[in-house]
C-alpha cells in the first residue's frame, strides 16, 4: 500500500552514467530507463523512500514524474478490468483457454490432457517430464515435442517462461508455441528439432502472484538467514555466471536477492540439468520476459558485461530475421543495452556459457500501465513471439 511509481525519463549521458544514484534494493525498476532506444523507465518506490528517491531524481537532474499514485489501488483496478475481460474470452479445448491467464494447477492438467492425447500418435512425440521439486512441493516440469519417427541425435531447441512470476504474459506465449508445434503445418520443426517447453519456471512465486503480490519476482525460498522475515530469490539473478555483481543483490529482502549461492535455488539447477543432459545437442535457448519497453525486444548475449559475444555476428544476422517477422517495433540489441543496465546470474547468459549456440531473451512490450497486459491483448503478443521463434528455428534448420 501507498507505494509509488515514477517515470523516469533520461535526457542525457551523464545521468545515463549515473543511472546507479537511483537504484537501491527497495527500489524496484518494473523496466529501466535507456536513453540510447528511448525507453521511459518506471520505477515502484516504497513510502520509506520517497523524500530520497526525489532527491536523486533532483540531483540528476531528472524530471520528478509520477506514474501512479498507489500501486494497491492501481492493482485492484487492473485486477477487476482483467477478471471482466476474461469472461468475454471464448474457451477452447477441453475449457483450457491458452489465451488467458491460468493457475498453475490447471496448466499441469492442460499438458497432462495433451500427452494423453498423443500418447499413440504415429506423428508426433509428446511427453511430460518431471524433473525436480520446488520448495513448496510444486513440480517442475518440461515438455518434449518431436516426431514421432526422428532421431535421438536432432538438435534441440528450449523455450523458457515464467522465470520473473509477475510476467504472466511469458506463459500464454510458451503454450502458443506448443499449439503451433502440433500443428501439421509445423511437422517441418518437429521433425528437425526436439522442442523443450517450460510452461513455468518459478511455479511458487507464479501462484504467489495470483494469491499474494502481483507484482511478486522472486520464488517462496526461505534458505537465507531471513528466509521467514524475507522469503524468496530471483531465479534470473541465481546463475552461475557473474554471480551477483552487477544489479543483484546479498540482502534477501531486495527484489534482486540472488540467493545465498550460484544454483541455490531448485529451479535454476532444474535449467542447469537440462542443460548438462541434453549437451553439445543444444542449438537454442529463448527466454520469454516482459522487463523491455512499450516496443518490446529481442536480445542476445551478453547481459552481464557491456559487451557482446563472440557468436555476436550470427546473433544479430539472425535476431534481424526475427524481428522482421515480427513485424512490429520490437528493437534488437545486444542484452545489457537493450535492458539499460547490466544483470549477472541470468539463464540466457548461463545457457551461452553452457555451450549453446543460440540464445535470446524476447522481451513482449510492456502495456503503458507496465506489466499488467489486458487480456484482449494477450492473442497479438503471444502471435508475435510465435513467429520470432519459428523464424529463429527455421533458419538453424
Amino acid at each position: 500500500m501507498s507505494y509509488k511509481v515514477y517515470n523516469i525519463k533520461l535526457h542525457s549521458q551523464y545521468q545515463e552514467d549515473n543511472f546507479h544514484l537511483l537504484k537501491s534494493d527497495l527500489i524496484d525498476y518494473w523496466r529501466k530507463p535507456s536513453l540510447k532506444h528511448n525507453v521511459v523507465g518506471k520505477a515502484m518506490v516504497p513510502p520509506s523512500h520517497f523524500d530520497w528517491f526525489e532527491g536523486q531524481l533532483e540531483k540528476l537532474g531528472v524530471d520528478r514524474d509520477i506514474f501512479v499514485e498507489d500501486v494497491y489501488e492501481y492493482l485492484i483496478a487492473k485486477d477487476t478490468s482483467r477478471r471482466q475481460s476474461s469472461r468475454n474470452i471464448t474457451d477452447i479445448e477441453n475449457d483450457f483457454d491458452i489465451y488467458n491467464y491460468n493457475r498453475y494447477d490447471e496448466i499441469l492438467d492442460y499438458i497432462t490432457e495433451l500427452e494423453y492425447k498423443y500418447i499413440n500418435s504415429t506423428q508426433v512425440s509428446f511427453s511430460v517430464v518431471e524433473a525436480g521439486e520446488t520448495d513448496e512441493g510444486r513440480s517442475l516440469v518440461y515438455f518434449k515435442i518431436k516426431a514421432a519417427n526422428s532421431s535421438d541425435e536432432i538438435p534441440v531447441a528450449v523455450v523458457e517462461s515464467g522465470i520473473i512470476p509477475r510476467e504472466w504474459i511469458t506463459v500464454p506465449s510458451a503454450l502458443n508455441i506448443v499449439e503451433k508445434l502440433l500443428n501439421e503445418d509445423q511437422r517441418n520443426l518437429i521433425e528437425n528439432f526436439e522442442w523443450i517447453i517450460i510452461p513455468v519456471l518459478n511455479p511458487d512465486g507464479y501462484e504467489y502472484t495470483h494469491t499474494n503480490l502481483r507484482l511478486w519476482t522472486k520464488n517462496r525460498s526461505i534458505r537465507s538467514n531471513l528466509g521467514l522475515i524475507c522469503p524468496g530469490v530471483n531465479i534470473n539473478r541465481n546463475f552461475d555466471i557473474s554471480w551477483l555483481v552487477s544489479d543483484s543483490s546479498s540482502s534477501p529482502c531486495s527484489h534482486l536477492y540472488s540467493g545465498v549461492d550460484a544454483f541455490s535455488e531448485p529451479e535454476a539447477r532444474f535449467i542447469k540439468d537440462i542443460l548438462e543432459e541434453y549437451g553439445d545437442r543444444m542449438r537454442l535457448y529463448v527466454s520469454l520476459q516482459n522487463s523491455g519497453a512499450s516496443d518490446g525486444f529481442v536480445s542476445y548475449p551478453w547481459q552481464y558485461e557491456r559487451a557482446a559475444s563472440g557468436m555476436f555476428r550470427q546473433h544479430h544476422l539472425l535476431g534481424l530475421d526475427m524481428v522482421k517477422a515480427i513485424n512490429g517495433t520490437y528493437k534488437l540489441d545486444v542484452g545489457f543495452s537493450a535492458l539499460g543496465d547490466r544483470a549477472s546470474g541470468t539463464s540466457s547468459d548461463y545457457a551461452m556459457e553452457a555451450g549453446v549456440l543460440y540464445t535470446f531473451n524476447i522481451d513482449v512490450p510492456q502495456s503503458d500501465d507496465g506489466v499488467s497486459i489486458p487480456v484482449e491483448e494477450i492473442i497479438d503478443v503471444v502471435e508475435d513471439v510465435w513467429r520470432a521463434v519459428e523464424t529463429a528455428a527455421v533458419r538453424l534448420v
